[in-house]
């Protein structure tokens, strides 16, 4: 029998078929993209679903829109049919039954009375309403802040809004935590260091193999420290998702973090490197902004890789035990193996029609790989495995490239 929330949620979700993606069964992946998409904003990761379904996270009682929307989906999709079916949903998690307002928008069919659904609001006030989705309450909440303070200042003698700019750095100054703004610092750090070592690698031609050889050695030494200091600024000690995961070796743990730091950053790089040979061909010039901006990205993907991949493997083998992902520690080397590769042949590399080739060999592939994803899973969202496989490919043929000259 169905007690919790998670439980009443992952049946009423396989119960439910997408008739967008040819009825298959709505994946959670699917179904925190159609929140979003009630709601006006970018909705929820499969991840975040697989927590509330689990019981590892929960919904806000004051976050009642993101129930809605829910609930609206699952009716859409059609595993949700009845009102009791949804006040049953709401109940498992200790929230409110829907009050007749809600009820009359999500389910008018229940509604006989013509006068009662002549109340119904017209369909742009409540996608209006939608559209506020969790901002509405924060933002809402700063706007009444703000209001009390410009009330309060405004007490005093005039003028009054020098005191209203102090009051409100105050407020947001005692927001912040020591912590925290350490915690920046060290990643507006990383950010630069990573802007020091790795772009003079993509700073084409190298006016001398000199020159060239300092880029590489570069390079190298940042593809080895950056993934490195962006697990250690990981926090998997003070998750408490991990804390409970007793089972779980720390050893192991933060293994799996650097290694997800290090796929990230790897794949992320081969994207600029990509864009920035793109650039190259096309007379484009590199200026510090842009390349700074880049880099942002290799960051933020190895950051994201290294709190996914050891949840996934979490998922996927129940456990954290090196046997089930230690093929792809071999990344830890991957950047020695390109800088040298790259030393080697970066001159045919940089010849235009090499490069365009190239580049098209790289978007034709990522589109034939969303066409894939799609027709399997319903998504054109590309998992990282495949990010590799493909920047793989794109290294192989650069190599069958300078063995065929």
């Amino acid at each position: 029998m169905v007690t919790t929330f998670g439980e009443a949620l992952r049946a009423f979700r396989q119960a439910s078929n997408d008739s967008q993606r040819f009825n298959r069964r709505l994946s959670q992946e699917r179904l925190g993209e159609l929140i979003g998409d009630e709601m006006g904003d970018l909705g929820f990761s499969g991840a975040a679903i697989s927590y509330w379904e689990l019981g590892e996270s929960k919904i806000s009682a004051e976050d009642r829109n993101v129930l809605l929307a829910l609930i609206t989906v699952l009716h859409k999709c059609g595993g949700l049919r009845t009102l009791d079916d949804a006040n049953q949903l709401l109940e498992a998690g200790n929230y409110r039954a829907l009050n007749p307002d809600e009820t009359r928008i999500l389910f008018p069919e229940k509604i006989l009375d013509t006068a009662s659904r002549a109340q119904v609001p017209p369909p742009e006030i409540i996608e209006s309403k939608q559209r506020i989705g969790v901002r509405g309450n924060f933002f809402l909440g700063l706007l009444q802040e703000f209001h009390d303070i410009v009330a309060k200042e405004k007490e005093g003698p005039s003028p009054y809004w020098p005191r209203v700019i102090v009051a409100v750095f105050q407020r947001f100054s005692d927001r912040l935590s020591a912590p925290s703004v350490w915690s920046f610092i060290l990643w507006v750090w990383v950010w630069l260091l990573a802007w020091l070592l790795i772009v003079p690698s993509l700073r084409w031609p190298f006016s001398s193999p000199d020159e060239a050889l300092l880029a590489v050695v570069a390079y190298v030494s940042g593809a080895i420290i950056i993934p490195a200091l962006i697990g250690v600024l990981t926090d998997t000690k003070n998750n408490e998702f991990w804390q409970k995961k007793e089972s779980v070796s720390e050893l192991n743990l933060r293994l799996y973090t650097h290694q997800g730091a290090s796929i990230g950053f790897h794949v992320g790089y081969f994207f600029i490197f990509m864009v920035g040979l793109l650039s190259y061909n096309l007379g484009l010039q590199s200026v510090i902004w842009m390349e700074l901006i880049a880099l942002v990205f290799p960051i933020i993907l190895g950051y994201a890789s290294a709190q996914l991949i050891p949840y996934n493997l979490l998922l996927a083998f129940k456990q954290l035990d090196l046997k089930d992902g230690a093929i792809f520690f071999v990344f830890f080397l991957f950047g020695p193996a390109w800088g040298y590769f790259l030393l080697k042949s970066y001159d045919i590399l940089l010849t235009k029609a090499v490069g365009v080739l190239t580049v098209l060999l790289a978007i034709t592939g990522v589109l034939a790989m969303m066409v894939l994803r799609y027709r399997q899973s319903g998504t054109t969202v590309i998992p990282i495995f495949w990010w590799v496989i493909f920047f793989g490919s794109i290294v192989l043929c650069q190599f069958l490239t300078l063995l065929i000259k």
